[in-house]
């Protein structure tokens, strides 16, 4: 089916929007009202040659909020994100961040995901950029890793962007690293950081192996 993609965030963050650029075609209804999308939309394209599966999800509400069909809508992305490869985070530039924003996040380390953070609504220039960036990373710690890319999906500006960023993420997210490598890279790193005592004991790692991928699970075999 291709690599699985998720589109995920709260209600009115263009999730919709940004599917229908991606797929250059009014596919997703958009509107200002929330909760406009009450169930999962899946299409199938090919980029580069790269075959594509593209979810968009129903906008998470904080959970007081969820009512009536909405709680079919949310079962139903929580299924979506159970087989998914990567999440688009879609965050709302024009607005600050919430607490909302950041459980959604959190759904990223839950089901085990590759993710990008879209920052949608894009107007402003680039260093205003580096300073929204800084604080991203600032408020959500857990996401480090995760690259960030402001675009305009109504506008359709730096959309190409997206495509080659969503393969490099599940190259990284499906590698498979050989052992003499990894523990080269272990070995490496406690020179240069030696592990701290346990109680007085010296801690020793014997060696690291990769037992899991998508994401990468690695195994540090120590005394």
């Amino acid at each position: 089916e291709g690599i699985s993609t998720a589109i995920i965030g709260r209600p009115n963050a263009g999730k919709s929007s940004l599917l229908n650029l991606i797929l250059n075609e009014e596919r997703a209804i958009v509107t200002d009202i929330e909760g406009t999308t009450r169930d999962t939309i899946e299409e199938y394209i090919s980029i580069d040659g790269v075959p594509l599966k593209i979810i968009d999800t129903a906008g998470i509400r904080k959970r007081g909020k969820i009512e009536g069909i909405e709680k079919y809508a949310l079962n139903r992305t929580q299924k979506i994100l159970e087989v998914a490869d990567i999440a688009l985070l879609v965050l709302d530039a024009s607005e600050p961040f919430t607490e909302l924003d950041e459980r959604i996040a959190g759904l990223v380390g839950k089901f085990e995901l590759g993710v990008i953070i879209v920052l949608n609504k894009w107007d402003k220039d680039h260093d205003e950029f580096d300073k929204v960036a800084f604080e991203i990373r600032d408020r959500f710690k857990f996401l480090a890793y995760a690259p960030i890319i402001s675009v305009s999906a109504l506008g359709g500006k730096r959309i190409h962007k997206l495509y080659p960023l969503i393969q490099e993420v599940y190259q990284n997210y499906t590698q498979r690293i050989k052992t003499s490598e990894l523990n080269a890279l272990i070995e490496e790193a406690v020179r240069t950081h030696p592990i701290p005592r346990d109680h007085g004991k010296i801690v020793k790692i014997f060696y690291a192996a990769q037992f899991g991928f998508a994401p990468p699970k690695i195994a540090l075999v120590m005394n």
